[in-house]
């Protein structure tokens, strides 16, 4: 399963950037975050270490794997069965405006049958990440 979220905000890249890259902050502005814990102490820097518990969602352990600083991170969990790969992106639109492109990649032997099962609410908190990481962005914007 994958799946690609794209959207945009009037707050300038730098800001995208640190509401993005803030993940131990995401729970204050994504209802589906009930907690993030750095196990490795920020900033983030590849090899850093997150414990994330989501609302209906096995905890896990997130790994991140890439890291451009002010553009992109990704990062990686594996549960019995599914491997799943999150990237996370900042970029200037030619408008002025901030693109944030969210992508989420499961694969392994169980990714058909759990994609199948929570695809609807996996599509859900994708676009409730999205748009949280807007509202935090143009928050911080605004102070």
């Amino acid at each position: 399963m994958r799946l690609e979220k794209t959207v945009t905000t009037t707050a300038e890249k730098a800001q995208a950037w640190a509401a993005l890259s803030a993940v131990d902050q995401w729970p204050r502005w994504i209802s589906n975050y009930q907690s993030i814990e750095l196990i490795d102490p920020a900033p983030l820097a590849v090899g850093s270490r997150a414990r994330v518990k989501q609302r209906g969602l096995r905890a896990g352990t997130w790994e991140i794997t890439e890291l451009v600083p002010g553009a992109v991170f990704t990062w990686q969990n594996s549960q019995p069965g599914v491997h799943t790969v999150a990237r996370h992106e900042v970029g200037a639109e030619a408008d002025g405006r901030t693109r944030i492109v969210l992508t989420l990649e499961q694969t392994g032997p169980l990714a058909g049958i759990v994609g199948s099962l929570l695809r609807g609410k996996i599509t859900r908190y994708v676009d409730e990440e999205a748009a949280g990481h807007v509202a935090a962005a143009e928050d911080r914007a605004g102070s």
